[in-house]
């Protein structure tokens, strides 16, 4: 069994542990509103979260709008989306049961997220008051950020274990190329918010498309909740 050989699994957060897509553009298009720019429709962000916020507005404000706009429409999120980031974030089915039987296996579980560590803290202390975390990492200004192998290398220096005996589970084309290139078993769920050619052409190991598949995967059975 797979899960024999692993001894810590850690996850990304948004797309893997919990849909957090509706409050991202809901505060984005607060933001893009108060300064009379045009809003997206919340599907689109779908395809802009998972890179960092300073990419995301890159890409949701016009080329020629950029200059002008950038700086403050950034600022207005990063103080909009902390106040409002538990409003319409949701769990993904299974997620709960799924931690708890690592946990049950000794497995220690650890959070790696480029979502400003604070808010990162805030959303999981919301939705998962329960689960004893090794580490919840996010954007915190000094720690490198995924993909880079640095900060992989200090996840396994902080864990005291070797990249083959941490599982890596992401829904993210960063994530995959994050735990590929530093040796993790790059697990790709697929219910997140990029598809599985992406996924797998970022190196994942193999793909679950939920859960309970995610468990099977790993010589486990996993019931929802």
């Amino acid at each position: 069994m797979l899960l024999d050989t692993i001894h810590a699994a850690i996850f990304d957060l948004d797309g893997t542990l919990l849909d957090t897509l509706g409050d991202i553009a809901a505060a984005a298009n607060r933001s893009l509103a108060r300064y009379g720019l045009p809003q997206l429709e919340p599907q689109r962000y779908r395809a802009l979260v998972g890179h960092g916020i300073r990419r995301l507005f890159g890409q949701a404000i016009a080329q020629e709008q950029q200059a002008a706009y950038f700086d403050a429409v950034l600022a207005a999120y990063l103080a909009d989306y902390p106040a409002h980031c538990t409003e319409h974030t949701t769990y993904f089915p299974g997620v709960q049961a799924f931690l708890e039987m690592l946990s049950q296996r000794g497995i220690r579980l650890a959070v790696i997220s480029n979502k400003t560590e604070t808010t990162a803290q805030k959303v999981m202390a919301h939705y998962f008051p329960e689960v004893e975390w090794a580490f919840l990492w996010g954007n915190n200004g000094t720690r490198p950020l995924k993909p880079a192998v640095e900060a992989g290398k200090l996840a396994c220096e902080t864990l005291g274990l070797s990249p083959s005996e941490i599982l890596y589970v992401g829904d993210g084309d960063t994530d995959m190329e994050f735990a590929s290139a530093m040796g993790f078993v790059a697990a790709g769920v697929t219910w997140g918010y990029r598809d599985r050619e992406q996924l797998l052409a970022a190196g994942a190991d193999f793909l679950s498309d939920s859960f309970e598949e995610l468990a099977q995967n790993l010589g486990l059975s996993c019931q929802r909740r």
